[in-house]
């Protein structure tokens, strides 16, 4: 039965992981979180799913990490700020971290294999998916997460490192704009991100990477786009949109607007 780690088991990504994963009665699921009460909340079927193992704790707790990888054929990493929130790091702080416990996870096992890593990222870290848009709107989506795609790819970089060549196999997932909808169906791309894209097909698009077993996908940034024509709109993107500008321009309004 294939196991997955899910880090950031409470987010929307994760959320919608834990969803489409469990469609399938023979898949596991290793869930990270750093509040079970949390998940348990977002999650009620989760606390008496056999399928489901929990992992709560803090992201320097190396042990509780390999155990959350221990077994798993792959790992996502489902975490990134959701506002533009000036020197944010998590996924930063989460590579570093995954990475360690991979490095203890090869010293105890030696030559088996180590799970991927499918990551969670932005169509806007890679233009061409996005050339249609005009520079100027391409501009302004940076401006307005800016510290979110700092982080995502610092992480990037250091998850592509030559020093982690040998722990690191990992897939860059960049969905354009993602909406609260249904599972409609989606497709991969490595050419375009069409949008708006459910939380839900975003999902299984990562899934999808995930069981793929040619090796096509490593090392390479993958679009998940929509097959459906009538994805919601997410309206909560020109809020977003706006106190991101106001974040990058003025980055101490962040304590009066962003918590």
């Amino acid at each position: 039965m294939p196991t997955y780690a899910v880090f950031g088991a409470t987010g929307s990504v994760g959320q919608s992981l834990l969803d489409v994963i469990l469609q399938s009665p023979q898949n596991d699921i290793h869930a990270y979180c750093r509040s079970s009460e949390k998940l348990k909340n977002l999650s009620p079927s989760i606390a008496s799913n056999k399928q489901v193992e929990i992992f709560e704790g803090s992201l320097q707790d190396a042990s509780l990490l390999v155990s959350c990888l221990q077994g798993s054929d792959a790992a996502f990493l489902a975490v990134a700020e959701v506002k533009n929130r000036p020197g944010c790091s998590i996924s930063q702080k989460t590579a570093h971290a995954v990475v360690s416990a991979l490095s203890l996870l090869k010293k105890e096992n030696g030559d088996q294999e180590l799970p991927k890593l499918i990551v969670l990222s932005s169509a806007s870290l890679d233009h061409s998916l996005m050339s249609s848009t005009s520079r100027f709107i391409l501009n302004i989506l940076y401006r307005a997460n800016s510290y979110i795609y700092d982080d995502l790819r610092d992480a990037e970089n250091f998850l592509l490192s030559k020093e982690n060549e040998s722990l690191v196999t990992a897939t860059f997932v960049r969905p354009g704009a993602l909406s609260h909808d249904t599972q409609k169906g989606h497709y991969l791309s490595t050419e375009k991100a069409d949008m708006p894209l459910s939380f839900l097909d975003l999902a299984a698009g990562m899934l999808e990477i995930a069981v793929d077993e040619s090796g096509k996908f490593n090392g390479k940034g993958v679009a998940v786009c929509p097959r459906a024509k009538d994805v919601s709109f997410p309206w909560t993107a020109p809020f977003f949109l706006l106190t991101g500008l106001i974040f990058h321009f003025m980055p101490w309004s962040f304590r009066f607007l962003g918590d």
